[in-house]
């Protein structure tokens, strides 16, 4: 073999380890989905129009955390989670009102899908829909579900708990299971 051939061997080899190497970071890092329409307690709600109790508030976000970008708005109500979190965002300007809504609103709910952060582990899962007003249609995603660590780490597979949503007469105090999102 000569030094020409041994030489482009060798490079093919770095290439393909670095191309390589760049994959497995990427697969690595990269938000993970799994549609959970199917699963309780998303399958009552997935399908269907509400009318929502509460005012609420749509908001754009700079820097998406929602990775879908079919629906670019957040939906938040004033018990929400997040709510404080996200009053002091649009101080500093990372997000913007865009409409409030008031009570009596109704709210198409589309689908459900869990996402599970590539760098940190943790998962959120997310219903999506549509809002109409004055001719006006808002794609919106809402947040809703918080896993609870205690049953988590003791290995119950019922361990996410759910917040009173703004469609909701009264908060469900089950437990459900839900799965880890996909790779792919």
């Amino acid at each position: 073999m000569t030094t020409g051939k041994i030489m482009g061997i060798i490079a093919l080899v770095i290439i393909g380890g670095i191309g390589l190497f760049i994959f497995f970071l990427y697969a690595t890092i990269k938000t993970k989905s799994t549609n959970i329409s199917k699963y309780p307690p998303f399958q009552e709600w997935v399908n269907k129009t509400v009318i929502l109790n509460k005012e609420t508030t749509v908001f754009e976000e700079k820097i998406k955390m929602n990775a879908n970008s079919k629906y670019p708005y957040i939906l938040l109500d004033s018990l929400h989670p997040r709510w404080e979190y996200i009053q002091q965002q649009e101080e500093i300007g990372d997000v913007t009102k865009i409409k409030i809504f008031p009570a009596g609103t109704k709210l198409i709910l589309e689908k459900a899908v869990q996402y599970t952060n590539g760098v940190s582990g943790s998962s959120y899962p997310t219903i999506f829909g549509t809002l109409k007003s004055n001719g006006k249609e808002y794609k919106v995603g809402y947040q809703w579900g918080e896993i609870n660590l205690s049953r988590y780490f003791d290995k119950v597979p019922e361990s996410w708990q759910f917040h009173q949503a703004p469609w909701q007469p009264e908060k469900d105090t089950t437990y459900y299971a839900l799965p880890k999102a996909d790779w792919w």
